[in-house]
């Protein structure tokens, strides 16, 4: 499946910025191979890379005999706009987390998160910034961190938390850190040193492209990071799904156990078609249906520890050609008006394309994920009680799609 492809954007994504000026394929692949976009998800499986649900709506809301009681419970389910987030049946009590992905930009077109945090603060609960990367010996690797953004989420009433990918420096081995025992340690206190002297509220483990072999080694790294950070510090991990990708990509996942370790996991559900391979839907809805259901069914991971991703991006497809050009939800809406180009939802994958003619004659298809797919992700999400979605990435989408989230789930 295409999901591997996306582990290769994210590699990009999350690759060193001279690696990042390359980036053309797999959304948030990460970490096998540094290098662009377009490597990370080489074989087709591209990004990999979030949301919510009933992560735990408050249960049982009681409409007591009086008015007063009345009047809280139908304020509660209102939600809505203006109304703060709905209240829905579910487990646990606890709101439904949008959590958002954050790039500093390296593009004209793939610019920096902020504006996006900054206009959506009353929305988004946990921004993970993409600022830092663990290589094969277990070094820390910073990608220009900003202070500033830190103080701001936090000073807004957001979380603010890092994602950590991993690349393989100069050995070349981007499992090296979870193999080797004392490059697992160094990784481990290097980012417990990072979060305290930063304060960051949360670490987002993205490792992809990894050995199957590495399998025992990451839950270990997991444990171990776990027990380094303080308790008050939320940790997560960001996984390939389980159906539809080869095992030589998500083989080093052992799901269940690193369940244990993690306050949720995030189940990057795109890129089942991206660059590296031929076109299609990038995050076709039955699959994303049949993975979730293997995670709470059959890997019986509780829901309370499951975040579905939602990706705001799409990509453009030459006729004929394996090689796609990834683009944000705001480029390809531009790219369909100026060419006039009329916009079809695949019966089958509910996923949105269309296609046109470039000046050089070249036929072209593009396949994209909008507000139509990311409400359709809040839905499910909270039909499962799911911990939350989340958003790859942010600064990519368009207002429709923060219209989409509120006239869903409301704001905080």
């Amino acid at each position: 499946m295409e999901t591997a492809r996306r582990c290769w954007r994210w590699l990009v994504a999350r690759a060193p910025a001279a690696a990042r000026g390359a980036r053309a394929g797999g959304r948030r692949g990460g970490g096998a191979a540094d290098g662009p976009a377009a490597d990370r998800f080489r074989g087709g499986m591209g990004r990999v890379a979030r949301w919510v649900g009933l992560s735990g709506w408050r249960a049982g809301l009681a409409v007591t005999a009086t008015a007063a009681g009345a009047l809280l419970v139908v304020a509660a389910l209102a939600g809505g706009r203006g109304g703060g987030r709905r209240l829905m049946p579910g487990p646990g009590g606890t709101m439904p987390q949008i959590i958002g992905f954050y790039e500093n930009g390296w593009s004209s077109i793939f610019r920096s998160s902020f504006s996006s945090v900054r206009a959506h603060a009353n929305v988004i609960d946990t921004v993970l910034a993409f600022w830092y990367s663990v290589d094969g010996s277990g070094t820390l690797q910073a990608h220009q961190p900003n202070a500033s953004v830190t103080q701001w989420v936090k000073q807004h009433g957001m979380r603010m938390g890092v994602l950590v990918n991993n690349v393989g420096g100069g050995s070349g081995n981007n499992a090296g850190m979870l193999t080797d025992p004392t490059a697992r340690t160094a990784a481990v206190r290097a980012i417990r040193n990072l979060v305290q002297a930063d304060g960051y509220q949360e670490v987002n483990i993205d490792f992809e492209m990894l050995n199957p072999s590495a399998r025992g080694g990451m839950v270990s790294f997991m444990q171990q990071l776990r027990t380094a950070l303080p308790t008050s510090v939320s940790l997560s991990a960001s996984v390939f799904p389980k159906i539809g990708v080869p095992a030589s990509l998500n083989g080093a996942y052992d799901y269940t156990q690193l369940a244990k370790y993690v306050n949720y996991l995030v189940i990057m559900l795109y890129d089942n078609h991206s660059s590296g391979g031929p076109s299609g839907p990038v995050s076709p809805w039955p699959w994303v249906v049949q993975n979730m259901n293997w995670f709470l069914h059959t890997a019986k991971i509780p829901a309370s520890k499951l975040v579905l991703a939602a990706g705001v991006y799409g990509y453009d497809w030459p006729a004929g050609s394996t090689t796609a050009a990834e683009l944000p939800l705001t480029a390809i809406n531009s790219l369909a008006k100026s060419t006039g180009a009329t916009v079809h939802v695949d019966a089958a994958s509910k996923n949105p394309y269309f296609r046109y003619t470039a000046a050089d004659g070249t036929a072209h298809v593009v396949w994209f994920q909008n507000k139509e797919t990311v409400v359709q992700r809040l839905q499910l999400a909270q039909k499962l009680h799911l911990h939350g979605v989340a958003i790859w990435a942010l600064g990519e989408e368009t207002p429709a799609v923060w219209s989409g989230i509120v006239e869903t789930w409301g704001t905080k």
